[in-house]
């Protein structure tokens, strides 16, 4: 878990560890790295470190529940820019964010831990579950499933696009896999 106080100080702490995180991670495997490397490459004191995080996967987490929020923001802003499009879509969107703000995702790749990003955006998103399930027209049981499905598909969507070097462009990715989705005429022709 990590602990940054809501001052400049800690917040720049916190993005040096990151920085410094990343360098490591550059030649070193993410398991292979110790508190003791991190803190060297991060020019930062080994108590600086436990006064914000007590493991090292905690900056990844910090970083993505960092960019699970900008994320939103910049959700909440192209659907003011496209108010023609379903407040629902979020493929489009997420893949033109990540077009350009891609590093986060390449480095939870080559730490393995792509399921941080994929907790933060579950957690971002809890608040909005009511309204989910009033626009699928669900019971409450079953907006869970539904945010599950919705999350882990963009998130296994891009990270294969970010993996194999975001060969498709945003919008013809996200276009080409709703033509391919809508298709889908039943959940049993896709399992």
């Amino acid at each position: 878990m990590y602990h940054i106080k809501d001052d400049q100080r800690s917040i720049r702490s916190a993005e040096m560890l990151y920085e410094g995180l990343e360098k490591l991670l550059q030649t070193t495997s993410f398991d292979a790295i110790k508190v003791k490397d991190l803190v060297e490459s991060s020019h930062v004191g080994r108590t600086t470190f436990y006064r914000n995080f007590d493991v090292i996967e905690d900056i990844l987490q910090f970083r993505c529940d960092q960019v699970a929020t900008e994320l939103l923001g910049y959700l909440h802003a192209y659907h003011q820019r496209h108010p023609h499009e379903s407040d629902m879509t979020l493929l489009k969107p997420v893949l033109r964010y990540f077009y350009l703000h891609s590093e986060l995702i390449e480095l939870l790749i080559k730490a393995k831990r792509m399921h941080l990003f994929e907790q933060a955006l579950l957690t971002l998103f809890e608040p909005f579950k009511p309204m989910f399930g009033v626009f699928f027209g669900v019971a409450e049981d079953y907006v869970d499933y539904i945010v599950t499905v919705r999350i882990g598909s963009i998130v296994r969507i891009l990270t294969h696009w970010v993996h194999t070097g975001k060969k498709q462009t945003p919008d013809e990715l996200a276009d080409e896999l709703g033509t391919i989705i809508a298709e889908m005429v039943t959940l049993e022709q896709f399992v």
